[in-house]
């Protein structure tokens, strides 16, 4: 079992294209990794795999004091590279881009910024990073981004790419999937960190040897 868990809120993200720019957590950001990390009190992950941007690391460190498990580094869960794009505000990017912008909107899914990903990019490594799992060890813990868990459960549950905007995970709740020969299933979306999530999450534990 696997349990995804968005990044807490980024500090002056509003209104900005933010793929790998590198910001940190804001202070509520801060406050709720702090309340997600004491939620998880009674789970014990056998893992903690985390992408390496600074709003990631924030928020798995915490995790990784109140669980007592190490953190790996895992690049193939940072969120969608955006390029020239990065880190730029909507109506610049409008201002300054105005045909690739509207190319975006007509192709949702195979569209890169310049020096960018696509959505098709980010499956092939998101997808690689499901496949190096070892499911039946025990629970993982992975602390990543929207972009990324949007295209885990579109690969699990198969929906078009070009609805993947129609899903919104919170910041620092949590999506469980689980892995049974060589099919994934959705055990929980969106879970918020409250007093009984690590509750919640060990009765979702299948029964590891």
């Amino acid at each position: 079992m696997i349990v995804f868990i968005r990044h807490g809120e980024i500090k002056d993200a509003k209104g900005r294209a933010v793929g790998q720019i590198d910001l940190p957590l804001s202070r509520n950001g801060l406050e709720q990794a702090a309340q997600l990390a004491e939620s998880l009190d009674s789970f014990q992950p056998r893992r903690i795999y985390c992408s390496p941007l600074s709003r990631t690391m924030q928020t798995a460190s915490l995790i990784e004091q109140q669980c007592g498990t190490g953190l790996i580094s895992a690049p193939e869960i940072k969120e969608i590279n955006l390029g020239e794009w990065d880190g730029l505000d909507f109506t610049e990017i409008k201002r300054l881009y105005p045909q690739d912008y509207k190319r975006r909107g007509e192709d949702i899914a195979g569209f890169r910024s310049p020096g960018g990903e696509n959505f098709t990019d980010l499956k092939e490594r998101v997808g690689s990073f499901l496949e190096q799992l070892n499911y039946g060890e025990g629970p993982i813990i992975a602390v990543t981004h929207a972009g990324v868990i949007r295209t885990v459960l579109h690969i699990i549950l198969g929906f078009p790419l070009i609805n993947i905007f129609r899903i919104k995970p919170d910041y620092c709740h949590a999506t469980v999937i689980d892995k049974k020969g060589d099919k994934y299933f959705l055990k929980a979306y969106n879970l918020p960190p409250n007093q009984g999530l690590g509750s919640h999450l060990t009765q979702l534990m299948p029964d590891y040897d």
